[in-house]
């Protein structure tokens, strides 16, 4: 781990964060039981499952509530606390357009500059495409940069190639690569259709925030993994964000928090608290610290705690 992490100290953000991250685990717990009305004796019994019924829209009564008073306080809390860092906005195409959005929404309250929104296709994580990208990637490598030897996974070599292209030198915040290296792989890749990007958008970055969705695929999610650690490597200052399922052990999520990674993950994206959590996770990122959040059992705390200056 770069650093310690811990719930927000404020005392309405940290209220907030509390009853959200407590209100979303009961409603996961609630959930199973509504998958069979039977009761363990093999009885169709009405009233367990009215109750079941019952307890269930109280949960998203209450997880909505809460979360709708983090949603409030989110701006406040996340204000200036990325102020003129590029940040830039990495999606797979599961993830939700209200997710990224709600991530942008919060960045630009941060005060963190736009170094845009690169969009994976699904062709960057088909297996009949791997060897395409890693050509493409190969032959249109910006100066200077290097693809691993011992690691020729295609999310790797893409995420060496674009974080060589994408980023900053996090010595000396210089574009580690030219303008013409960086529209030339960047172009290259969007024409073969492994990415998208809006034209004119594209700025080198000091911190990437990954927001995926929910579906796992075991070819997609490894080369998600890979994809985000090389990243890393190349940066060092790199959050991924997404559905609360990404979270078990066959996630994104869950396989970056079993590894030893310094990679910040926040699962829950779809609620406001996690969103706050992501946010402020990069901000910790670019502090030198790291951490798990969200709201699942493989979560450190619920969200990072505010820095005291940026």
């Amino acid at each position: 781990m770069k650093g310690s992490s811990s719930v927000p100290g404020g005392v309405i953000a940290g209220l907030g964060f509390g009853v959200a991250a407590g209100v979303a685990l009961g409603a996961l717990v609630l959930a199973p039981s509504m998958d069979g009305a039977p009761t363990a004796s093999g009885n169709n019994d009405n009233s367990d499952y009215e109750k079941a019924v019952q307890d269930k829209e109280i949960a998203r009564a209450q997880a909505n509530s809460s979360d709708s008073v983090v949603r409030e306080f989110s701006s406040e809390t996340v204000r200036d606390t990325l102020s003129d860092r590029p940040v830039l906005v990495i999606s797979t195409p599961d993830a939700a357009d209200g997710d990224i959005r709600g991530l942008q929404s919060l960045l630009h309250s941060a005060g963190a500059q736009k170094a845009g929104h690169l969009k994976l296709t699904q062709d960057f994580f088909t297996q009949d495409k791997a060897d395409e990208l890693k050509s493409i990637v190969a032959n249109t490598l910006p100066a200077g940069a290097e693809l691993s030897e011992d690691r020729i996974s295609p999310g790797t070599h893409a995420g060496q190639a674009l974080g060589a292209a994408m980023l900053m030198n996090p010595d000396d915040a210089q574009p580690l690569a030219s303008v013409d290296d960086r529209a030339q792989l960047l172009q290259a890749l969007r024409k073969a259709g492994f990415i998208d990007y809006e034209d004119g958008t594209m700025r080198p970055a000091q911190a990437v925030l990954l927001v995926t969705g929910s579906e796992k695929e075991g070819y997609a999610t490894e080369t998600l993994g890979t994809f985000a650690e090389a990243i890393d490597e190349v940066g060092n200052n790199t959050v991924v964000a997404g559905r609360v399922e990404q979270a078990a052990p066959d996630g994104v999520i869950g396989s970056l928090r079993g590894a030893d990674s310094h990679i910040s993950t926040v699962d829950s994206v779809d609620r406001s608290f996690a969103r706050m959590a992501a946010v402020l996770a990069v901000a910790e990122q670019l502090d030198g610290g790291d951490g798990a959040y969200g709201s699942a059992a493989s979560a450190e705390a619920a969200a990072p705690a505010k820095p005291e200056s940026n």
